[in-house]
């Protein structure tokens, strides 16, 4: 009875066996290769995966990235002379004091803070040069005292100079320009005025006849001091002045220039001109002149610039920028905008006499206080006329001024908007007058 029992359940559990191995559960212990391309497949089919489209799911409380700004706050300063009407809207730089400047006649083209104190580093030798150029011969010979040589900041820019050692003024000067030595700077206000502090009472003197209102100078290179300052307006003007030499034009329109062997020193001494629009490289500027580069820590870099196309020469300096990069590229935006935007007129057709009235102030000039004299339009002048402005929108003014030369003359000045333009001149002809006012 037991055996056929026990005989009955075996073909059972038999069965329930093979059921369980054909049963679709996971083997543990196996890893399960999935498909890549068919994990994707699912992913993107199933609406789940997406928090955009099941609105059971929270938002991500983490907000984009803004993107970093490019540009410094200075970037986005004022322009003053973008606020004429009608003016050729002038470019943003990075600069936070800027101005475009024609050589010849002073005028205008770009301003932007023009008028704020800044350091000028390095460019303070464009007014070292000039008082050097216009006190001593180029032939006088520099001998560098140990204060000149060791009175500068360590690691400031030098050309190696020793106590002694001598070199020509010529040589030193394009020390000076090129190479930004500072131990030169100091060599040569000793030699043009006896002691730097005379120098400097030199250099704040012409600063004042050149018209700088303010520019206050402590050195003769640049290196920093709190008192130690100028504008950009007022740099412009000193830049002009230089360029009007003809000795300094031909210095800073150097790109390379070597110095013998001196009484100290048997190697030769071989220069760069720092400013890079003026050489072959990635920088090169057409019709670049020259100029001046500077930088430290609290002027930032500094750059003055000459460049001349057809009959135009401009001036462009950038004060306190952040960068060789942003000052060249500004520089070179600026020169093309004001190469391509104004041009050279003259305000009169031609020479012409008139009868030109008087100020009150000025009749005692003349014989029996006559309200008129003859005068003659020798030069008609220029004006620097912006694009898309005509002559017929300019006003003028007229003064009188005394002429070394000759008989006194009327000076007529060219303004749009109160915007200094340019001017000509009218001579007093002596024997109209004497015919005229003949009793």
């Amino acid at each position: 009875m037991r055996r056929t029992q026990k005989n009955k359940i075996w073909p059972a559990l038999l069965a329930l066996s093979l059921c369980l191995s054909v049963w679709p559960f996971p083997v543990y212990g196996q890893e399960e290769q999935a498909d890549p391309q068919s994990w994707e497949t699912e992913q993107e089919a199933d609406p789940q995966t997406d928090s955009e489209t099941d609105p059971d799911l929270p938002e991500s409380s983490e907000e984009p990235e803004e993107t970093p700004d490019p540009f410094p706050p200075s970037y986005y300063l004022p322009i003053q002379t973008n606020e004429l009407p009608g003016w050729p809207q002038g470019p943003p730089v990075e600069a936070e004091s800027v101005v475009l400047m024609d050589v010849d006649y002073g005028v205008t083209l770009y301003e932007k803070n023009a008028h704020q104190k800044q350091y000028p580093a390095s460019i303070t030798k464009i007014m070292t040069a000039l008082l050097t150029v216009e006190n001593a011969n180029l032939s006088d010979v520099v001998t560098f005292s140990e204060t000149a040589v060791y009175g500068i900041e360590p690691g400031s820019s030098h050309i190696g100079i020793d106590v002694g050692e001598q070199l020509t003024v010529e040589q030193s000067l394009y020390g000076l320009m090129l190479a930004s030595a500072n131990e030169v700077a100091m060599g040569l206000a000793e030699h043009v005025a006896g002691s730097v502090e005379v120098f400097v009472d030199m250099m704040n003197q012409r600063a004042q006849e050149l018209g700088c209102k303010d520019t206050h100078f402590v050195n003769p290179h640049g290196l920093h001091d709190e008192n130690h300052y100028t504008t950009a307006y007022d740099m412009a003007l000193i830049a002009k002045a230089a360029y009007q030499n003809r000795t300094f034009r031909g210095i800073t329109g150097t790109a390379q220039y070597e110095i013998p062997a001196t009484n100290m020193e048997e190697e030769t001494r071989y220069l760069v001109n720092n400013q890079k629009l003026l050489s072959t490289d990635e920088w090169y500027y057409l019709g670049c002149r020259g100029g001046k580069t500077g930088f430290t820590d609290q002027a930032m870099n500094t750059l003055v610039t000459y460049a001349k196309r057809d009959n135009c020469t401009l001036i462009c300096i950038n004060l306190h920028t952040n960068g060789i990069v942003p000052i060249y590229t500004d520089t070179t935006t600026l020169l093309d905008y004001g190469f391509a935007n104004f041009q050279w007129k003259h305000p009169k057709k031609e020479p012409e006499i008139n009868a030109e009235s008087l100020l009150y102030s000025q009749r005692y000039i003349y014989q029996n206080g006559k309200n008129t004299c003859w005068t003659e339009t020798r030069s008609p002048g220029w004006v620097l006329l912006p694009k898309g402005i005509s002559k017929k929108d300019l006003t003028k003014k007229k003064a009188m001024e005394p002429n070394a030369a000759g008989p006194w003359r009327i000076k007529t000045t060219y303004y749009y908007e109160d915007q200094y333009l340019g001017y000509s001149y009218q001579y007093e002809i002596p024997l109209l007058r004497t015919l005229l006012y003949i009793q």
